[in-house]
């Protein structure tokens, strides 16, 4: 009897394990994949596949990437994750009595209803578990916080002749966002026209390339090198192609070489100093300067002195993302009388941080005065290759961020349109052979991957000890012991 006892417990665990996501049967059949995100601040983004176990993560801001520092999440059950998500924002002090709101978004690549349902009753169950232990009353809000519904609100606004944009749910849109801002060569509008399931599918494989040391100043010091060396290789490359036919005139009167570096390093160079613009303009976020912080108190029925205090960042600046994550908190730590409250007062909140946000798109896509003249003399520098893109930049009259992306973009079809001409002109013996000299160019820029090496390299040791420093500091005994879970690397 004791053994069938024994048979008959071990099979109910297995079914019960089985069906606390998705079912066996279910589990073999449908392969989906689920996106979660979970903010408390920290805020975390996971995708788990049919099976309930979690394929990617990411630590979407600097307190989730000190939280998650040197933990493991991929290839555990849904149950676990969150159950360490909920452990770990206990124990380091971001779940607290005072920061008790927890807000959670689901979305099924394949829209089922039942499957968001499931795996948010998973993560309610794990902070409520967590949050007992810490005699912490946990708040699990399920439905659209301030500045996500702002934010949808606003695309729509921003887009109105864009079906995809107009018919999309607020769950497509925070996957929408979130893929925009994962992967630079994706636009809203792009991102718009996918469907759930190739959105989760396309940030599961941006949230597998993220290092867990990818901090913000890691982020820069990698750009910084990248530009280095990048320009380096394509001056490398276009004096190359150039070259060759200099040292084959006679057979090749036309330099088509020339023409190609000329695009090609023009292309570069514009592209790598857009970047920069617009790193200093969200650095900067001047538009942000003179919040009008009364407005907002007297909206969220708060003291103005609160409002002054909590929107500045870290770095000491207010942006749009500290204003909205002051909101954000604000509103889900509120009871339930406080929030009905001020409830009435949240359509014209969303209309005064509207007007914030136009205010900072329309600063970042101003061109800075220090950059237009080196910007113009790139350009201007090209004009001498035909009448075409003469006309192309003429016709930009004064320039903005956004219309030298349109140059640059434009710049990469003429390289593209040289380089074929270049393969068209050769024979297939000169063409390899022309490849082969260009390549026995890259050696100018050893020193540029030596030093690109070095940077990366510098910047990652930086980044994994003020992670490291910071987790220790913030969970003080607890890391430096282990935290229980298993997960210490």
């Amino acid at each position: 009897m004791k053994k069938i006892g024994l048979i008959v417990a071990v099979v109910l665990v297995a079914v019960l394990a089985c069906s606390a996501f998705v079912g066996c049967s279910e589990a073999k059949e449908d392969n989906g994949k689920t996106y979660v995100s979970v903010d408390i601040n920290p805020s975390v983004n996971l995708v788990i596949d049919g099976e309930g176990k979690v394929e990617s993560v990411e630590a979407a801001n600097e307190d989730a990437q000190v939280m998650l520092y040197g933990e493991v999440l991929v290839g555990k059950t849904a149950e676990e994750a969150f159950s360490l998500i909920a452990s770990l924002a206990v124990e380091g002090k971001y779940l607290t009595e005072e920061n008790s709101g927890v807000s959670v978004n689901v979305v099924a690549g394949n829209g089922s209803a039942e499957v968001e349902t499931r795996v948010g009753n998973i993560v309610q169950t794990a902070f409520e578990a967590e949050a007992e232990k810490a005699d912490i009353s946990v708040n699990i809000n399920t439905g659209a916080y301030f500045s996500l519904q702002r934010q949808f609100e606003y695309a729509k606004g921003k887009y109105p002749n864009v079906s995809a944009v107009q018919n999309m749910s607020i769950g497509k849109f925070k996957l929408v966002t979130e893929l925009v801002a994962n992967d630079d060569g994706v636009t809203f509008e792009y991102a718009a026209s996918l469907d759930n399931e190739d959105l989760i599918e396309k940030l599961n494989e941006c949230y597998n390339k993220i290092e867990p040391y990818a901090t913000e100043a890691y982020k820069l010091a990698v750009a910084e090198a990248s530009e280095i060396f990048d320009l380096a290789k394509a001056s490398a490359e276009s004096t190359a192609w150039s070259t060759y036919y200099v040292l084959n005139v006679l057979k090749h009167p036309v330099n088509y070489g020339i023409a190609y570096g000329v695009y090609n390093s023009a292309a570069v160079t514009l592209d790598y100093t857009l970047d920069k613009i617009e790193q200093l303009a969200s650095y900067a976020n001047a538009a942000l300067s003179n919040v009008d912080t009364q407005k907002i108190a007297d909206a969220l029925g708060v003291e103005k002195s609160e409002v002054d205090a909590a929107i500045v960042g870290d770095d000491g600046k207010v942006t749009l993302e500290s204003l909205e994550a002051y909101i954000d908190r604000t509103l889900k730590n509120m009871s339930a009388e406080a929030y009905a409250a001020v409830k009435e007062n949240l359509p014209q909140l969303e209309t005064y941080v509207n007007s914030l946000q136009a205010d900072v798109e329309e600063f970042v896509n101003t061109l800075p005065e220090e950059y237009a003249d080196a910007i113009n003399k790139i350009i201007a520098d090209v004009k001498v290759l035909g009448s075409d893109i003469v006309d192309f930049v003429d016709k930009l009259g004064d320039l903005t961020v956004d219309d030298v992306r349109t140059v640059v973009t434009y710049l990469e079809g003429k390289r593209d349109e040289a380089m074929t001409k270049i393969e068209n002109d050769l024979s297939a013996e000169e063409l390899e052979e022309a490849k082969e000299y260009v390549a026995s160019y890259q050696g100018l820029v050893s020193g540029a991957q030596t030093v690109y090496n070095t940077a990366i390299e510098s910047a990652k040791q930086q980044a994994e000890d003020f992670l490291a420093q910071a987790k220790q500091a913030r969970f003080q005994w607890q890391y430096g012991q282990g935290n229980g879970n298993g997960a210490q690397q």
